[in-house]
């Protein structure tokens, strides 16, 4: 899976649960990027980081962004339907 086809996915749990996505500028290092989920009051919730590059992203990285985010989205939030 791509680092955008994974923000995807982020995005659409985050719309389902009222939270928002923002990239946190100057944040990450070289190619990577911070992104911070939201909710409707601008508090952070939780952090999360990609990379930007083109191409698959690792198992290891892919299983890291579910495992972090499971507390906020559930379980099986990256589960396409």
């Amino acid at each position: 899976m791509s680092a955008a086809r994974a923000l995807q996915l982020v995005r659409r749990a985050a719309r389902k649960r009222g939270l928002s996505v923002v990239e946190l500028h100057k944040r990450g290092k070289g190619s990577h990027r911070m992104y911070a989920l939201v909710d409707a009051e601008d508090r952070e919730i939780e952090r999360f980081g990609l990379t930007d590059h083109p191409g698959d992203i690792s198992w290891l990285v892919l299983r890291r962004l579910e495992e972090r985010l499971t507390e906020v989205f559930g379980g099986g939030w990256m589960e396409e339907r």
